[in-house]
């Protein structure tokens, strides 16, 4: 996206209430958008020149005004513009201290090609962390978009605003003119049967779109989601190998309409790559699995891409399964990964410990497993396969479910845990008290804020349990981490 000064211009809208557009922030192959004199609205213009689209674009915003988007971040149209000189718009609210996700992808790429793959860029413009927190909100918003029935229809970088501030991983949708009812024809077909909208753009189109087989759905979204999510955690295209990089514009556009294979191919390596980011160093193999059933299989076969309420909870996951590198010179975040038993940096090679980050493990216990024969309190705990970390200085909150399952994102909080250099601190909420317990001792219930000094660290079993009022008898859910 581009910041350019317009000649001052006023548009009115169906109410009349008058804008003026203050500057271009984008254009695409629809329209305009326009920043106003008023904050957090902005305008959209239409640049269609043929009536008939014209028409039925402004017929669609009046319908996707309609449409059931509350809660959702999605810069909402609230009125349309309809003047003379066939001048057509709507006008969305934005919040503010946003930028643009285009923004933050060129200039991490341009800085990585200009440092000859130094990624000093990307990691103080937020490093893993902040991306994977990016990436999986956009995947829930996009996921709760698709529950209501609603597919976007041309998901880009340049539709997509973010927060400005590294410490805050806000997404909103703007530009969302493209909003359909999932899986039929889109609005800007000129057929009444047969053939497929092709809204998309450039690069982020999935195949079945770009070559014009089929309309835009949730699959689709899927697809472009997907390849947002290469390119900013990896800052590569995910077909733009070194083929395509040393080859022909058409050989880019075979790329794009999904001819070649791509650049993690298991077996094809024709069109690899050797610059950015390599995706082992970012991304764990719930997330790598992900990535290979769209752009492999999920490329001739759109079913078989992962929707985005997968997506959603991978990584969710596994943003709760982050390090942060206690080397002040480096302050990077990386994944959890043990290398022959140790936790090493991969970006300053730095050695971190237990004193430094606590790995915690989700637990069920089924106390009645103690009346079989045999049996002992280690065999009543479960794990649930959901494990997340907690980093020296930082603060987690448990909620009734755990990162990565299906109900995280609006589950209730509980309790938080915050590790600092005396000790771990305990504090309820929701959650009036819980219990807990070091080793083989007996818990003990605790109705506030709880500090537990380092100096009882002897490498046993935390155990901390939220207890949870219910008049129904229930598997507990507990937190284990050594200590």
């Amino acid at each position: 996206m581009t910041n350019k000064k317009v000649k001052k211009r006023i548009v009115t809208d169906e109410f009349g209430q008058d804008f003026e557009l203050t500057q271009k922030l984008g254009q695409g192959g629809q329209g305009v958008v326009c920043a106003t004199q008023f904050d957090k609205v902005l305008v959209k213009m239409s640049t269609q020149q043929d009536p008939d689209k014209k028409k039925s674009w402004l017929e669609h915003i009046r319908w996707l005004m309609r449409q059931p988007l509350e809660q959702l971040n999605i810069a909402k149209p609230f009125s349309r513009i309809a003047m003379k000189g066939n001048n057509f718009g709507y006008a969305m609210e934005l919040m503010d201290d946003l930028m643009p996700l285009q923004t933050l992808m060129d200039n991490t790429e341009q800085a990585i090609i200009d440092t000859q793959g130094s990624p000093e860029k990307y990691l103080t413009s937020g490093g893993i962390k902040r991306r994977l927190n990016l990436l999986a909100n956009l995947a829930r918003s996009m996921a709760d978009l698709h529950a209501r029935g609603l597919a976007y229809g041309d998901l880009s970088p340049a539709n997509i605003f973010i927060s400005e501030s590294i410490e805050h991983a806000q997404v909103w949708l703007i530009d969302c003119d493209n909003i359909c009812i999932n899986q039929r024809e889109s609005f800007d077909s000129t057929e009444v049967e047969g053939k497929a909208g092709r809204v998309f753009s450039p690069g982020y189109g999935a195949p079945e779109v770009v070559n014009g087989d089929k309309c835009v759905s949730s699959l689709t979204d899927s697809w472009s989601f997907a390849v947002i999510a290469m390119r900013l955690l990896t800052t590569n295209h995910p077909f733009i190998g070194e083929f395509v990089d040393n080859g022909t514009p058409e050989d880019e556009e075979k790329a794009f309409a999904g001819e070649l294979p791509w650049i993690y191919h298991p077996s094809d390596s024709s069109n690899e790559v050797f610059k950015g980011l390599p995706l082992e160093l970012v991304a764990l193999k719930p997330l790598k699995t992900l990535f290979e059933r769209c752009f492999n299989s999920g490329k001739e076969e759109p079913l078989s891409r992962p929707s985005l309420s997968e997506w959603a909870e991978v990584l969710e996951k596994l943003s709760h399964l982050l390090v942060s590198c206690q080397n002040h010179e480096c302050n990077a975040s990386f994944n959890f990964l043990l290398d022959e038993g140790k936790l090493i940096c991969p970006f300053c090679e730095s050695e971190m410990n237990n004193k430094q980050v606590l790995y915690i493990r989700n637990n069920l216990q089924d106390l009645s497993i103690l009346e079989l024969p045999n049996t002992s309190l280690n065999d009543t705990y479960i794990d649930t396969g959901f494990h997340q970390t907690l980093n020296l200085g930082e603060k987690i909150i448990i909620k009734n479910s755990p990162p990565g399952s299906v109900h995280w994102a609006e589950s209730e909080e509980l309790l938080s845990i915050f590790f600092t250099k005396k000790g771990v601190e305990i504090t309820p909420s929701s959650a009036k008290s819980f219990e807990m317990g070091i080793g083989q001792n007996k818990l003990k219930r605790f109705n506030s804020k709880t500090e537990l000094s380092v100096d009882t660290r002897k490498n046993k079993w935390l155990i901390i349990k939220p207890v949870v009022d219910s008049q129904e008898p229930q598997i507990d859910s507990l937190y284990r981490l050594r200590w």
